[in-house]
């Protein structure tokens, strides 16, 4: 038995709205403590990364572009990895920090 059903327009729309994140979700503040132990988390293992990168500069000193090339394969690159951590600590900082600011001023 078959059975055929089309949806029109307006059941197509509402289906697609139906997860779609609201306007508020951005303004949305964390806990300060779970705040907190993030950046604790995100600092401590960006001085992981930063004792592994200079020791890692240490040893570059002397060789050639291909030795080092070759000398890495396979390794965590600490270099993209603080990047990435000081791009991700800044980004939340600055949205709690004006989630915080808004809340104090709009109530």
């Amino acid at each position: 038995m078959v059975i055929d059903y089309r949806k029109n327009e307006l059941e197509e729309q509402m289906l697609t709205n139906l997860y779609k994140k609201t306007w508020t979700a951005g303004l949305t503040t964390l806990s300060f403590a779970y705040h907190s132990k993030a950046n604790n988390k995100l600092i401590a293992s960006m001085t992981k990364h930063s004792k592994s990168y200079n020791f890692r500069v240490g040893e570059e000193e002397g060789k050639s572009v291909e030795e080092m090339l070759v000398a890495n394969v396979g390794k965590v690159d600490p270099k993209r990895h603080l990047e990435n951590g000081v791009n991700e600590l800044m980004a939340v900082n600055i949205l709690q920090l004006l989630g915080l600011m808004l809340t104090t001023i709009v109530f």
